[in-house]
């Protein structure tokens, strides 16, 4: 039976935070086979082949992510349009519910994530059915649980809990990230894990989310941005 392959597809990128290279070798050293480096800074996306070629020489693979946080609808929509084809994960925060409900229609949408404080509002029924239709993720990171009291872990805990009753119920392939973007948040696939079975409370599952159903994710967008792609499972052989 081959080893299975851990991936965190949520490692940040940010100002304040630690740099890539740091990040990646801190989440080689984990045990990951895969990560995926995110962006919100957009003007950061440029060096991003000397990123891949340090991660390579370690035996790591690393995605190229970018996070959207948007003001406004036409701000999400413009994010978009520019950003496919130029990363292999975009994920969007909703904070509000007509952000969720703009990125979970889009397809071009791969993960929502969310606030704890307000994620049983915003993923309601609605949201669901949207999440179902485009074949989206959902996404729960463990930095949120992180630096905080312990009435808000408690209360973050229950409402993910029962959230992702829901999620699964409708089919939504649900990832446990780590968020983090500093190595001191960043945790082991065994500790990924142990979030994930603590929130679905089945095992098969929790594995799933902190192996492959992200790695599938990200492996099915890497055939996307081929040229050769047509839709998924056929793709251009020979051209006349």
């Amino acid at each position: 039976m081959p080893k299975r392959r851990y991936v965190d597809l949520h490692v940040r990128v940010t100002n304040e935070g630690d740099a890539p290279r740091l990040l990646i070798k801190m989440a080689k050293h984990l045990g990951f086979s895969l990560i995926a480096l995110s962006f919100d800074d957009l003007r950061k996306l440029g060096d991003l082949k000397d990123v891949k070629d340090y991660a390579r020489d370690l035996g790591i693979d690393v995605a190229i992510r970018v996070d959207l946080r948007p003001s406004s609808l036409n701000e999400l929509k413009g994010y978009l349009r520019k950003l496919r084809r130029s990363v292999e994960i975009i994920g969007v925060y909703c904070r509000d519910i007509s952000v969720a409900r703009t990125a979970a229609r889009d397809r071009r949408v791969d993960v929502t994530f969310y606030d704890p404080e307000n994620v049983l509002s915003i993923l309601d029924e609605g949201q669901l059915s949207l999440l179902a239709e485009s074949g989206h993720y959902v996404e729960v990171n463990l930095v949120d649980f992180l630096h905080t009291t312990p009435d808000k872990q408690a209360k973050a805990l229950w409402s993910y809990g029962l959230v992702l009753k829901r999620v699964t119920r409708r089919g939504i392939p649900t990832l446990i990230s780590s968020g983090a973007s500093k190595i001191i948040d960043m945790r082991a696939p065994r500790e990924l894990y142990a979030l994930a079975f603590l929130l679905l409370d089945e095992k098969a599952l929790a594995r799933e989310a902190v192996s492959t159903k992200p790695m599938g994710l990200v492996r099915l967008n890497r055939e996307k941005l081929s040229p050769t792609f047509i839709q998924p499972g056929v793709k251009v052989v020979n051209e006349w």
